[in-house]
């Protein structure tokens, strides 16, 4: 094999040339790396101080509530008596629909309602019976003697009702009533009475629609100085004068229901019997 001999000064610039070439490659692979790192900071900047423009999104209509179930909810919140979940549901709809109008017209009853001198509303006795309104001194429960006037508010309408009850030990089996007003007798015959027993024994209520004859006991019962009532029935009888305070509620829920919109005049106004034509005779 061919070898060639090199000097002794030969051999140190090989060795040299050789560490020059390898530190130069060296340099260029660190900046390479460096470079590299670096490139990929700026476009990492770049990227985060870029900010994307879009085209706004324009605002959804809000969703059109039914007239139906605005109502519903608004009712079922002033049931609960939780007035501000009735302001809220206003809110959701826009101002002059139709929506609006009406949850409007519904807030500012039960706000009238409420204002109402003497009326207090109470809750159904039993689940899904109507609100009802009552004086602030009728009783509400059945263990009480009275003689009330109260309304309900079905469907927005208000119906006006006349109410007898009396709490004994032991049933009377009541079939009929019969007020004394001054000088006035009248009489109510009682043919469905209710029954409940009570802590202290039994209770027997009459309740009716008001019509004009429990109309005019009333009237009778407000406007007489000296007011009895007597309960007769199969299992025993009873009296006892009715109080100034049932008199005064009587005629404090009969304006306060007429304060609240309700009409009394189908009661007050009796209609003339139609004229009958004259009797013709034959001509002589």
């Amino acid at each position: 094999m061919f070898k060639i001999k090199l000097t002794e000064d030969a051999r140190y610039g090989v060795i040299f040339v050789a560490t020059l070439l390898l530190l130069l490659l060296f340099m260029i692979i660190i900046n390479f790396l460096l470079g590299g790192n670096k490139d990929d900071a700026i476009i990492e900047k770049q990227k985060e101080k870029t900010v994307v423009i879009t085209q706004p999104k324009q605002n959804a209509a809000p969703p059109q509530l039914s007239s139906k179930a605005v109502v519903s909810t608004v009712r079922e919140a002033i049931k609960k008596d939780d007035a501000s979940t009735a302001y809220i549901e206003i809110n959701k709809v826009p101002k002059g629909s139709p929506e609006y109008e009406q949850l409007s017209k519904i807030i500012a009853d039960e706000n009238r309602k409420r204002k109402a001198p003497g009326v207090r509303k109470e809750a159904g006795q039993s689940p899904g019976a109507p609100i009802r309104y009552l004086d602030e001194s009728t009783p509400r429960d059945r263990m009480t003697d009275a003689v009330f006037v109260y309304f309900v508010d079905v469907s927005s309408t208000m119906l006006p009702h006349f109410c007898i009850q009396s709490a004994t030990k032991k049933p009377l089996k009541i079939s009929g009533y019969t007020i004394t007003a001054d000088s006035k007798i009248l009489k109510i015959t009682a043919p469905v009475v209710k029954l409940e027993n009570t802590e202290k024994g039994v209770s027997e209520w009459y309740d009716i629609p008001l019509d004009r004859p429990s109309y005019d006991i009333v009237q009778a019962i407000i406007k007489a100085k000296k007011t009895t009532l007597t309960i007769t029935g199969s299992g025993g009888s009873s009296s006892r004068p009715v109080t100034d305070a049932e008199k005064t509620a009587l005629r404090r829920i009969l304006d306060g229901y007429i304060a609240l919109g309700g009409n009394l005049d189908y009661l007050q106004t009796v209609k003339p019997a139609p004229a009958r034509p004259a009797a013709k005779h034959p001509a002589r």
